[in-house]
């Protein structure tokens, strides 16, 4: 009997012996791969790896955008262990609250990011004793001269996307190619290093050289900071272009925002106002009035009309200009910026040659410039016009521009009646810094040459005698053209009581033009005209920038110190 139950106990033992050892035996020959496959799943992780976004750099190569390295810590919540502890720690560690810390740690996932963008390295190596934890080595993009140029450059989003300005626009050929490498992760989600078992190489970013000048740029924002503080404006934007080529120099509004730091108040002034803020453009587009009279040969600067004493009656409509005047030849129409002296001339050209000169200037469409959000303007066609249009049209209302339209008009004269397109990037370079791209543009004429050597005659007494007296300089000679326009009031209709918006467009210097500046703020409080509010900030710029282009000049901008100087 006792045999019996011994022979028992050992067959007992022998098979607790072998199911363990037969269940090994099962997982090793029969599920060996799919175990063998899962392991390897979990140690192998695929790191992407993105290419370094490719500078901006201004005409003379100092930077406005690049690239550094910051460190991103990350966490897999399924195996973080004591959480409240880790959580307690990271409050000090990473300067994010118990509660948000342990809201993340305590989500069902396997990936979280707890913080990105970090720059101390001590940090970065305070967390490895945490398991669970990770680190992400990724780029941030910076702007070395904070606010400068923002409108112009836009920014980037945490994962160093472009959402705004060239940024955006030429997100595809900043950001490059990413990569990837396949490597070992260990137990603590850690990369580790020498484990790298396939790699494809990230392809970095293209470089853009732009058309500004950094230092005429700051020129620009800092009158245009003046203005908006003066003024209590609603919004003031300034472009500076070169007339022959279309290379926009500066560009800028106020108010403005730093994109290192973009805070939730800053959204509502990402918007480029130059390109995509409409406006009637009032008594400067007197001069594409002007230059199709001019053209078509309808008119000469001695004809005269006579201007009513400022009041005049078309039908129901009433004319009124701000001085009494009687008569008055076409220049002085002009100069003198006389809505009815205009008006009782453009009766004289049919609507449909009017309508091809609007268009030949660009209103009505975008000028193509090579930034977001532009917009296009309204231009109604002669088909769609009242009795009373063409008379509208010829003093700036119903027709809605923006500031970079009123820099393409303004070109088109001071450089003897081409064609230009504006454009802020100049050039293409690849990482190796080789050029793949170089701004073309074939110009085409739109105005007899002798029409523009009238029409700068015209636009160089406005500033000598006439209503942009202000711009008048010691330093050059210049051409250019008041605007004083009501607003529109988009809810009652008509205009709206006491709200302007004031412009000065002209070029410099007149003879032989370097520069067009156009300067427009919008809803000014104190003074409202043009050429009170916008003509002296023309004159300022226009001088300031011509003395340094002359010493540019000289210099070629070789001093490296300058070349890498940031504003304060």
């Amino acid at each position: 009997m006792l045999s019996i139950n011994i022979r028992k106990i050992k067959i007992a033992l022998i098979l607790l012996f072998l199911v363990p050892v037969m269940k090994v035996g099962y997982l090793q020959l029969v599920k060996g791969k799919y175990f063998s496959k899962i392991a390897e799943e979990q140690q192998e992780k695929v790191l992407t790896i993105r290419g370094k976004r490719g500078d901006i750099l201004d005409r003379w190569g100092r930077v406005l955008a690049m690239d550094r390295n910051v460190y991103s810590i990350y966490a897999n919540p399924r195996i973080v262990r004591d959480k409240e502890t880790v959580a307690r720690e990271l409050e000090c560690i990473l300067g994010i609250s118990y509660e948000e810390m342990m809201e993340k740690l305590c989500r069902n996932c396997y990936f979280v990011w707890l913080k990105r963008g970090i720059t101390a390295k001590a940090v970065v190596e305070s967390i490895k004793k945490f398991r669970g934890l990770g680190v992400k080595v990724e780029r941030r993009r910076i702007y070395p001269q904070g606010e400068l140029a923002c409108h112009l450059l836009g920014a980037v989003d945490i994962d160093n996307n472009g959402i705004a300005g060239l940024e955006l626009f030429y997100d595809e050929k900043l950001r490059g190619k990413s990569g990837y490498i396949l490597t070992l992760g260990d137990g603590r989600n850690f990369y580790l290093a020498g484990f790298s078992t396939d790699a494809v190489p990230p392809r970095n970013g293209d470089t853009l050289i732009l058309t500004i000048d950094q230092v005429i740029q700051h020129y620009a924002e800092q009158i245009a900071e003046k203005l908006y503080n003066k003024y209590q404006a609603r919004r003031v934007s300034i472009i500076v272009m070169d007339p022959y080529n279309g290379e926009i120099l500066a560009l800028a509004n106020r108010p403005g925002y730093d994109p290192n730091c973009i805070t939730s108040e800053d959204i509502k002034y990402m918007k480029n106002f130059a390109i995509s803020e409409m406006f009637e453009p009032g008594s400067v587009f007197k001069v594409i009035a002007a230059a199709a009279l001019l053209d078509q040969g309808l008119v000469r600067l001695g004809d005269k009309i006579y201007c009513e004493h400022g009041i005049y009656k078309i039908g129901r409509r009433t004319l009124h200009d701000y001085h009494k005047y009687g008569w008055l030849d076409f220049r002085s129409v002009v100069v003198h910026s006389s809505n009815i002296g205009i008006a009782k001339f453009c009766s004289r050209i049919p609507d449909e040659v009017f309508y091809r000169y609007l268009k030949l200037f660009g209103i009505g469409e975008k000028t193509g410039i090579d930034l977001p959000g532009e917009t296009s303007g309204i231009l109604r066609s002669p088909e769609n016009w009242t009795d009373y249009s063409k008379i509208s049209l010829a003093i700036g209302q119903e027709v809605a521009v923006n500031t970079v339209h009123l820099a393409k008009m303004m070109s088109i004269i001071a450089n003897g009646g081409f064609d230009v397109k504006p454009h802020v990037v100049r050039e293409m370079k690849d990482a190796q810094g080789m050029r793949i791209w170089r701004f073309n543009y074939q110009p085409r004429r739109l105005l007899k040459y002798k029409t523009v050597v009238k029409l700068k005659q015209i636009l160089q007494r406005v500033v000598e005698e006439g209503t942009g007296k202000w711009a008048r300089s010691r330093v050059y000679t210049a051409g250019g053209k008041t605007g004083t326009a009501q607003k529109a009031d988009p809810v009652n209709g008509g205009y709206a009581p006491g709200k302007y918006t004031a412009t000065f467009a002209g070029f410099i210097p007149a003879d032989n033009p370097r520069m067009v500046i156009v300067v427009t703020v919008d809803e000014p409080h104190g003074s409202h005209f043009g050429g009170t509010v916008c003509a002296p900030a023309f004159k300022e710029l226009g001088e300031r920038s011509l003395v340094y282009m002359n010493l540019t000049q000289e210099r070629r901008v070789k001093n490296e110190t300058e070349r890498n100087f940031v504003w304060n």
